[in-house]
């Protein structure tokens, strides 16, 4: 994970520019924590980066982890939340700790993600609420723009692998971090394999409009630039 940690560490000076606009992809995130939390929840949010969804949650009980030290300094001078530094693959809480836990944003695509999966419903209490995205691996957009650029074998090659790069220039320096990248029904299978009960499916980024906001739980979240779920512990 040294590389994770040292690409968002460099990262996260320019990370609240690069990613500014992304309005719609927050409003549908937004729109499903909004419909899924009580006022009384502790909320953790895994790799909360700069701390966007931290400060949207500014009047609940919120806690920020990110693997980057960089942003989750960013995170907790922004937000004022109490943000810790670590792993999502090895959570630094006691079980049972939050009624929710979020990921939003393609966090959990560079780990191990079924330890994720285990560590999040450990620190879950019973009846505790998973929301989360991960990048899709049939985002219709990049598949677009793969064909036009690639040509099909390439791009079907590259579907094959599951796995790609990020690449950013930082202050004229390269970085990058590799990433995987995952189907709904594998994200059911996920769920289902670590005991989660699905409530709904969602995408966001799939027009990257406000159409979004009605399009967020259709047929068309399979081909979203994010696909995730809300799902609760058994």
């Amino acid at each position: 994970m040294k590389r994770v940690i040292n690409y968002y560490n460099t990262l996260a000076r320019e990370y609240d520019r690069i990613y500014r606009n992304m309005e719609y992809m927050r409003a549908v995130e937004y729109k499903v924590v909004k419909n899924e939390i009580k006022k009384d929840y502790l909320i953790l949010d895994v790799g909360c980066g700069t701390g966007e969804h931290l400060v949207y949650l500014r009047d609940f009980n919120t806690v920020g982890l990110d693997i980057s030290i960089e942003m989750a300094r960013r995170a907790r001078d922004k937000s004022g939340k109490f943000v810790v530094v670590g792993d999502g693959q090895h959570l630094p809480f006691k079980s049972r700790s939050f009624h929710c836990v979020i990921s939003f944003f393609g966090a959990l695509n560079h780990g191990d993600i079924e330890r994720v999966f285990k560590e999040i419903r450990r620190v879950l209490v019973k009846g505790g609420i998973f929301i989360f995205t991960v990048a899709n691996l049939y985002d219709l957009k990049w598949i677009v723009k793969s064909l036009l650029r690639r040509g099909w074998r390439d791009t079907l090659k590259a579907m094959k692998r599951r796995r790609g790069d990020i690449r950013k220039v930082i202050d004229g320096r390269r970085i990058k971090v590799n990433t995987r990248f995952y189907s709904l029904g594998e994200v059911e299978n996920l769920l289902r394999k670590h005991n989660f009960h699905i409530k709904y499916t969602f995408a966001t980024s799939i027009t990257n409009s406000p159409l979004d906001n009605l399009l967020y739980k259709t047929f068309l979240k399979y081909l979203g630039g994010y696909i995730g779920a809300v799902a609760v512990k058994k």
